[in-house]
C-alpha cells in the first residue's frame, strides 16, 4: 500500500451553498477564498425593525410629572425597606454575573 503525501483542496463543484427561506439565490464563491455575507430579507426586517424600537420613547411622562409634583410639594416618601430590598438583589444579580477566580 502506497501513502500519497499530496494534499489536494477540494474542488469548488463539491462546495453546497445552503438555501435561503428567502429564496434567494446564494452568490457563487469569491474567487481568492473571501469571505461574503448575504442577509435574508427575514434578517434585513429585523435589523430594521430593532433600529425603529430603539428609537421609541418608553418614559411614563404621566409618572416623571407626578414624581416631579411629589418632589416639589415635599409630599414624596422612601420606603427604606424596599430600597434595602432592591439594592440586595441588584448585589445578588452582579455577583452571579461576575467571572469566578479560578
Amino acid at each position: 500500500m502506497k501513502i500519497d503525501k499530496r494534499i489536494t483542496p477540494p474542488a469548488a463543484s463539491k462546495v453546497s451553498s445552503a438555501k435561503s427561506k428567502g429564496g434567494g439565490k446564494t452568490p457563487a464563491p469569491a474567487a481568492g477564498g473571501s469571505d461574503s455575507l448575504t442577509l435574508t430579507e427575514s434578517s434585513t426586517r429585523v435589523r430594521s425593525l430593532e433600529s425603529q424600537l430603539a428609537s421609541v420613547d418608553v418614559t411614563d411622562t404621566a409618572k416623571v410629572e407626578s414624581v416631579k409634583a411629589a418632589l416639589a410639594d415635599g409630599s414624596f416618601t422612601v420606603d427604606a425597606e424596599v430600597v434595602a430590598d432592591r439594592l440586595i438583589d441588584h448585589t445578588k444579580e452582579a455577583l452571579r454575573k461576575r467571572p469566578r477566580k479560578k
